[in-house]
């Protein structure tokens, strides 16, 4: 994780997913030795940047 994103105020976030969702995250992140709050985090920012990006037929 980037210096300047580990230094970025947080905040708390709460949300329900299926409970076989959340098993298979949390089995991931041991497995792959990630914090799950990273996982999340890196997830929300990856979703967010190809929703964002520009649209067809703009760029």
């Amino acid at each position: 994780m980037a210096k300047a994103q580990a230094e970025e105020a947080q905040t708390q976030l709460a949300t329900r997913v299926p409970k076989e969702l959340h098993r298979r995250l949390r089995l991931y992140c041991v497995t792959h030795d990630i914090v799950l709050m990273h996982f999340v985090t890196e997830a929300i920012e990856e979703k967010l940047k190809r929703k964002t990006g520009p649209k067809k037929g703009t760029a």
